[in-house]
């Protein structure tokens, strides 16, 4: 059996002697280019990187793929591999801490004035009296969890400890934690946005999710309130939040995914002002590769034992 690692920014090659190690039957390469994996992945019989059609129709042996990402959509764009017997599993559970907190600091960057205040440090501004009284705190406001993962999860925990009330909607409820006020399936969605002061969107993209936070879903959320989206663009609609936020009818809204990326230079989105942009960073944690080799340690010997489903197994049909 031959597994094969592709480029990638989080030092996954640097496990490779322990992986030989621990798994001596398996032949271990990396490619560090990623415009030469499919000169290389032909004879791979596992693959744990990113992949495009054409890198995929190179991998004539190919069983199962190893995403360092928690999504899944552009594996599943594929429609070859969508048809296919390979396997695919996602990182998913690797990022959920570190989008939690990016999630709160998106939210704090509006609510304590973050961003005003460092506005005005550019400027050399000491705006003390513009700027105290519109700060507000979080104790006592309702988040609403729009996928209730392990992010939504992760968030909820964190969302506790700042004394909010929480709501939440997922296409699979599972079990309510007592810190949640209310857990619904997707038909509690109008009520959670008319509820809550902070919507976050952390559903995995499918073409049921596509556009799933539109016009009418924005028109249903409390005035003054703030949108968060960060697990893949084209779930929100972008001109529909543009104009809530022109409007004054959101308080503010921050991005970490979008419908293009990288975002192009020209995009209107860049210039509105009560919206925060993260370049599809919220995912950044100093662990991100030590969580992803633990995933694909266990998958792997699983893959070996023929002790199926894996972790994170994919259902190619249903888009996670």
């Amino acid at each position: 059996m031959k597994a094969l690692i592709g480029a990638n920014n989080m030092g996954l090659e640097t496990y490779l002697d322990e992986l030989r190690a621990e798994f001596p039957e398996v032949e271990f390469a990396y490619c560090a280019e990623r415009e030469r994996t499919g000169e290389v992945i032909g004879d791979a019989d596992v693959y744990m990187g990113w992949l495009n059609r054409d890198i995929f129709l190179a991998a004539k042996q190919l069983k199962w793929i190893q995403s360092p990402s928690s999504g899944a959509n552009y594996y599943l764009a594929i429609p070859e591999l969508v048809a296919s017997d390979v396997l695919l599993t996602s990182a998913v559970g690797t990022h959920s801490a570190c989008l939690a907190e990016s999630v709160f600091a998106m939210l704090l960057a509006f609510t304590r004035g973050i961003r005003q205040f460092v506005l005005r440090q550019q400027k050399h501004e000491w705006s003390l009296r513009e700027l105290r009284n519109t700060l507000v705190e979080l104790t006592g406001s309702t988040i609403g969890l729009i996928g209730f993962g392990s992010v939504g999860r992760a968030t909820a925990v964190r969302a506790a400890a700042f004394g909010m009330r929480i709501l939440a909607v997922d296409a699979y409820p599972g079990a309510k934690p007592d810190h949640v006020e209310a857990l619904w399936d997707l038909s509690g969605l109008d009520t959670l946005l008319s509820q809550s002061d902070v919507v976050l969107v952390s559903v995995p993209y499918t073409p049921q999710s596509d556009h799933m936070i539109g016009p009418e879903q924005i028109a249903k959320m409390k005035p003054g309130s703030y949108l968060i989206g960060i697990s893949r663009g084209k779930i929100i609609d972008e001109d529909a939040l543009v104009a809530a936020l022109r409007s004054g009818q959101l308080a503010g809204a921050a991005l970490d995914v979008f419908a293009q990326e990288p975002l192009p230079a020209d995009s209107e989105l860049w210039d509105v002002e009560n919206l925060l942009i993260t370049p599809h960073a919220a995912g950044g944690t100093q662990y991100e590769g030590q969580h992803v080799m633990s995933i694909f340690r266990e998958n792997l010997r699983k893959l070996i034992d023929n002790d199926l489903p894996l972790r994170n197994q994919v259902n190619k049909q249903l888009g996670w």
